[in-house]
C-alpha cells in the first residue's frame, strides 16, 4: 500500500511532489502552442494527468476494504 504514514513516507512525498508538478495539479491545464493558440490536444492530455493525480491523492489513505469497494464499483461501470 502506498500510504504516507509508513516508513517510506519521504519516498512517497518525493514521488507525489514530482507527480504534482508533472500533472499540473496546482496550475492550469491549458496548454498554449507556439502559435499563441490553445492546443486542445495537449490541454486534454494535461487534464487527464491531473485527473489521475487527484484520484491517487483521494485513494492514498483509504482502508483496504474501501479500496476494494472502489475497485468493485469501477468494475461494475
Amino acid at each position: 500500500m502506498f500510504r504516507l504514514e509508513r516508513r517510506e513516507a519521504p519516498l512517497v512525498k518525493t514521488v507525489l511532489d514530482d507527480l504534482k508538478e508533472f500533472c499540473r495539479a496546482e496550475s492550469s491545464c491549458i496548454v498554449v502552442g507556439k502559435d499563441g493558440h490553445i492546443d486542445t490536444h495537449a490541454t486534454m492530455v494535461a487534464e487527464g494527468r491531473r485527473e489521475v493525480y487527484l484520484r491517487l491523492l483521494a485513494t492514498l489513505n483509504l482502508s483496504d476494504s474501501a479500496l476494494q469497494q472502489m475497485k468493485e464499483m469501477d468494475h461494475d461501470n
